[in-house]
């Protein structure tokens, strides 16, 4: 997994590359997209206030409901002219039950449904991009919130005993029950028509998120609870009360409503055990064979897909660090379970999940010993700084060798601000871009593509010239014009981009062994401290050795090596599309070579025997076109 983050890349790749159930239509938060799904939760969690047992009980309710259910109608119109899209198939018959009056679980289940069309069709986020954060909501609701709905949510206060309607009362358990963080989300960032309910624009993603969980935290406050249950944060989200209470019975929970009440109030805030993450894994895992049995291959897809992204994604950085062979495994044996589906071998399939569940129990039962923290950190600082440190001591040697040597200033300048500027792009879109697992492994996935596609043809060029007779001379004098032109700071903007990308992952890495390692946080900086030197000594011998080469050789050795990171990256790209869906899985039989981006998939293998054919054909026409050396007679 490579953890870049480009701000500006991210919104092009993401509407170059996405799937096509994902790409059509708005997905920005506070889109319309977003507020047809908002209208669609509001008619599935009110309607049965209107309607009971095919009565209606509230006219004017049953009219705004209705009043919803056009509006989303009329929305999804302007949104998908087609009317061949299966969402308006979903708003018809959820339209035709409330026509009928008809029972409020069913429209409930078509109001549903239809959400869910709607969110899969516009690829919208229904989760936080990270935990909610307790003190941030607790400081936000006393500020914004509690004048109408209390300190306590129970809506008891003078401005809330002035409003028509009143506010809604968060300790209201029948209420409670018919909502979810996503709803409430929604009604944050879109507010409530017909009542005082503003939206709150101004508040992050991450604080609607974050005081979305805390209106459940409110509502169950001195009620009984009890640890144990397992539920990722999507559930938690998307789920309401009484949903979450119909999972938790049909798990065997022995007490579900304290099992709710620790889910709303705990679980939501803190980061689960990573034993809980695994299970749900595994659960995941368990439910995607399940599926293939019964005959729903795309479902069984389905649910490996998100067993990856939702439940062993998010834990790989704290795996990856106690446990890198573990980890690396775990991720082949995802890609072999997906593999085995498309060939629809049911002993297959049978048997990849068995050795994937083997394989996360496995890594889930890792005992931490004061060494592991010392060895992950330097493996980490070593395995993320080498590639980049190749490059910046390519450039460097290069320049030097040109008679060049002022311009070593520029690229020190740009690796050293790459430092930095990894940092805080890793924490922008950490705290700030809520990005969801897709979205991230496929701004990771095309940013290992664009930098394979740099890298390429810059080896290519260079190959391409490494048999000028004249290269020296060439070389210098188109160097040295180039750099005269204003162009010294692409020296440096080329070791920025070399350090940058690997600067955000690194700092992921190292915060989550840092979580991970508590009580030898010591080992671990110095293990860094020992990745680094590494680093350093392998890059001034690579230096030392590659400057004593004749510089037609020297830059025939510099260019296969930017030939070889361009096959590395190109393959890691394309295995991360794979392994996250967006890419279909095509097995075949071929060694696998992990730390050089090789995989036994023909999708992957193609883009990686293209660019070693074209770096080949390059190399052997400028052999060709060599001129042949003029013989000297003897006197």
């Amino acid at each position: 997994m490579k953890f870049v983050f480009n701000i500006v890349l991210s919104g092009v790749v993401a509407g170059l590359l996405a799937p096509p159930a994902r790409a059509a239509g708005p997905s920005d938060d506070g889109g319309d997209a977003q507020r047809l799904v908002a209208l669609l939760d509001y008619v599935g969690g009110d309607y049965g206030r209107a309607v009971q047992n095919g009565v209606v009980v509230s006219p004017e309710e049953y009219e705004e409901q209705l009043r919803f259910a056009a509006a989303a109608q009329a929305m999804a119109e302007r949104l998908v002219p087609a009317r061949t899209e299966p969402l308006y198939a979903r708003l018809g018959t959820l339209e035709a039950l409330m026509q009928a009056h008809g029972d409020a679980e069913a429209v409930r289940q078509a109001a549903h449904a239809a959400r869910d069309e709607a969110v899969m069709r516009f690829g919208l986020g229904t989760m936080p991009a990270e935990r909610p954060s307790l003190p941030r909501a607790e400081a936000l609701y006393a500020q914004s919130c509690a004048a109408c709905h209390g300190m306590r949510g129970d809506a008891d206060t003078e401005r809330a005993r002035s409003l028509n309607p009143q506010p809604a009362s968060f300790r209201d358990q029948a209420r409670l029950s018919q909502l979810s963080p996503y709803r409430v989300y929604n009604a944050l960032t879109f507010g409530v028509p017909g009542t005082a309910m503003a939206a709150f624009e101004a508040f992050t993603p991450a604080e609607r998120w974050s005081l979305a969980f805390y209106v459940f935290r409110l509502g169950h406050a001195g009620q009984p609870a009890r640890a144990g249950a397992a539920m990722t944060l999507a559930d938690m989200a998307g789920r309401s009360n009484a949903e979450v209470l119909q999972v938790l019975r049909a798990e065997g929970q022995p007490d579900p409503e304290a099992a709710l009440v620790h889910l709303r109030s705990e679980a939501a805030f803190t980061e689960p055990p990573m034993g809980v993450g695994i299970d749900r894994t595994r659960g995941l895992v368990r439910e995607a064979v399940t599926a293939f049995t019964s005959g729903r291959a795309l479902d069984a897809d389905r649910f490996v897909l998100d067993a990856y992204l939702q439940g062993f994604e998010p834990l790989e950085p704290r795996l990856r660090g106690r446990d890198p062979e573990g980890t690396r495994a775990v991720e082949s044996a995802f890609r072999d379970l997906r593999t085995a589906l498309v060939k629809g071998e049911a002993s297959g399939v049978e048997r990849e999940a068995g050795r994937l569940e083997s394989l996360l129990s496995r890594i889930a039962e890792g005992r931490k010993r004061p060494l592991v923290p010392f060895v992950a950190s330097a493996l980490i600082f070593f395995r993320e700084g080498i590639e980049a440190a190749l490059l910046v001591a390519a450039l460097l040697t290069g320049v030097r060798r040109v008679g060049r040597g002022d311009a070593a200033w520029y690229i020190h300048l740009g690796w050293i601000a790459a430092l930095p500027a990894g940092i805080l792009t890793w924490w922008a879109f950490d705290r700030l871009v809520a990005l969801g697992a897709h979205q991230r492994e496929l701004i990771e996935a095309a940013v290992s593509l664009l930098a394979a596609a740099v890298l390429f043809s810059v080896s290519f060029w260079m190959i391409s010239k490494a048999e000028s007779r004249h290269w020296r001379d060439y070389l210098r004098r188109n160097l040295e014009r180039s750099l005269d032109r204003r162009s010294l700071l692409l020296m440096a903007a080329l070791a920025f981009l070399a350090v940058y990308r690997e600067a955000a992952e690194t700092v992921l890495f190292t915060e989550a062994l840092l979580l991970d390692a508590e009580g030898h946080r010591a080992q671990a900086l110095w293990g860094a401290a020992v990745g680094l030197l590494g680093v350093v000594a392998i890059a001034w011998a690579m230096s030392r050795t590659v400057r004593r080469l004749p510089l037609g050789p020297f830059f025939a050795v510099s260019s296969l090596l930017l030939c070889a990171l361009a096959i590395a990256f190109a393959g890691s790209g394309i295995y991360q599309l794979v392994a996250s869906g967006y890419v279909r899985p095509r097995p075949v039989r071929f060694p696998e070579v992990p730390w050089m981006g090789i995989h036994p998939d023909l999708t992957s293998l193609l883009v990686q025997f293209g660019i070693v054919s074209a770096v080949a054909a390059a190399g052997l026409l400028a052999l060709l076109r060599r001129p042949a050396e003029p013989s000297r007679s003897n006197p």
